[in-house]
């Protein structure tokens, strides 16, 4: 062999050698890493970093993490569908309104290399109950054609000078993607690993086993303050018995103020389970997430998980559902387009749970709206997901929310169409059995009595689905006036379809 071709082995070994391939099975590799140079072979795209960084892909559909110890970078690739870069740059956003939490160090477009790039630097402080919290923010977004490619990074590195990161969006270039994206999925933890009691443990097994038949549940407000007579009124006409009770509460500064015990107690003594909900409500001025994991509600969250620890019995809990909606002080539209700080507190929140023995009966439900706004991959429910670890059941919300506000593009649905798709996509990304942890259908814009029955007719082909929960209440609009109705007692002709349609 010639000294040439010697050289030419020599030399592809030794590059050879200083790359990284990404996982795959029997097909080619998801990334390459070669001298700090990553290149996304899924996506399409490669960007230099400077440092070396470890790569998750696992929801390559959605997001791109990389990691270093004190730099977290997030890359989306977000179709715009007709949108434009502006509006997805200003909606995304929308968190800065919040002068309180974040500070503004620079907002603008940018000549950066190659692109027009629109920057947004800006930081928080630091969080007391986050390990090596990461709370200097920048971020680049790179429009290419009806596509815009996000570049989101928190380090916990004071930035002083933006211009210091604008290497990352002046490396980044667009290749052919040769590889294909493989939807990420749950693993369903071994129940035996749960401290459960029995009756924790035979309440899940009876309520969620995969043998295990649809179950409903309501949502009745005058239950809220203490009294279960509309609940039992209800029952005696649709000669049923509700298996479990909604219950909405709010992270308080006053532990004295936590009265989820009587109503824990009254649910038990009627043969229901409480499906107890707790949230934020931005009760300081700022943002709360950030005030949890300032430790400033540290005694309610020991008192509210003492509370559930004593009462002993089977609960299920829902902590800030429907975080992938911008109405929700808890979504991350709102802490900094920041998915890992709502992580953060439900993960802390577990432990708490945990700490005050409060694990022994709780079964945690983890519940993402059906449609995220806004409808950008940043904001998409798995980026909210919290870890097998940390979620028994997956809840499921959608609802019929009727045209009462039909100018801003609302319609009537029909629950298949709300549901079917989703139960879909559900059963393919969660392993965990599934509840319907709220919904219903409004009174205007279509016929509520049809939807109830077809919803019926429909529910039942959907089997990982063990309970539904009606809301039986209204939303009202900011004259006091009811903008929709969801009450199942409509008309005479409504309760005669729930009470057919539960004796089946």
């Amino acid at each position: 062999m010639g000294n040439f071709a010697i050289g030419v082995i020599l030399a592809f070994q030794i590059a050879f050698s200083m790359v990284s391939f990404g996982e795959g099975d029997l097909k080619g590799p998801q990334y390459l890493m070669e001298s700090c140079l990553f290149t996304n072979l899924v996506c399409g795209y490669s960007v230099q970093l400077g440092e070396d960084f470890s790569v998750d892909m696992s929801m390559a559909e959605v997001c791109t993490i990389l990691t270093s110890p004190d730099t977290r970078i997030e890359i989306y690739q977000q179709e715009l569908n007709g949108d434009d870069i502006n509006s997805y740059t200003g909606y995304s956003n929308g968190f800065l309104a919040n002068s309180k939490d974040h500070h503004l160090i620079f907002e603008g477009w940018e000549s950066i290399g190659e692109h027009e790039v629109y920057v947004t630097c800006w930081y928080r402080d630091k969080l007391r109950r986050v390990e090596q919290d990461k709370n200097y923010y920048i971020t680049f977004d790179i429009g290419c054609g009806q596509c815009v490619y996000s570049i989101f990074v928190k380090t916990s590195k004071v930035i002083q000078d933006p211009t210091e990161y604008y290497s990352i969006p002046e490396s980044f270039r667009i290749i052919p993607a040769t590889e294909r994206k493989d939807p990420w999925t749950s693993e369903i933890t071994d129940m035996s690993e749960r401290n459960w009691n029995a009756e924790t443990l035979a309440y899940y097994q009876s309520m969620f086993g995969n043998d295990s038949e649809l179950q409903w549940g309501l949502f009745e407000p005058l239950f809220c303050s203490g009294t279960i007579e509309q609940v039992d009124c209800y029952e005696d006409v649709l000669n049923y018995d509700f298996q479990v009770l909604l219950h909405y509460s709010a992270f308080r500064l006053e532990p004295e103020k936590i009265n989820i015990g009587p109503l824990l107690d009254l649910a038990w003594k009627n043969g229901k389970v409480l499906e107890l909900t707790l949230q934020t409500y931005n009760t300081l001025g700022g943002n709360d997430m950030y005030c949890i994991l300032q430790g400033k509600y540290d005694l309610f969250l020991k008192k509210y998980a003492q509370t559930i620890a004593n009462f002993g019995h089977p609960v299920l809990f829902r902590l800030n559902n429907e975080m992938n909606g911008d109405w929700c002080p808890y979504s991350g539209y709102l802490t900094s387009k920041d998915t890992l700080i709502y992580k953060e507190v439900y993960r802390y929140v577990y432990d708490v749970f945990k700490e005050c023995g409060a694990d022994r009966n709780t079964i945690w439900v983890w519940n993402p709206n059906g449609k995220s706004f806004p409808n950008y991959d940043w904001n998409h429910s798995l980026m909210y997901y919290p870890g097998d670890a940390y979620v028994d059941v997956v809840g499921m919300t959608a609802y019929n929310t009727g045209t009462y506000y039909a100018s801003f593009g609302e319609t009537w649905q029909e629950f298949e169409p709300l549901y079917r798709q989703l139960y879909r996509d559900y059963c393919a990304t969660y392993a965990h059995p599934l509840m319907i942890t709220e919904f219903s259908c409004a009174n205007m814009g279509g016929d509520k009595n049809r939807w109830v029955e077809n919803m019926f007719h429909t529910i039942g082909e959907y089997d990982r689905i063990k309970i539904a929960v009606w809301w039986d209440h209204c939303d009202y609009d900011s004259n006091g006036f009811v903008s929709r109705s969801y009450v199942l007692d409509e008309t005479p002709e409504l309760l005669e379809i729930f009470r057919m349609n539960l004796a089946k």
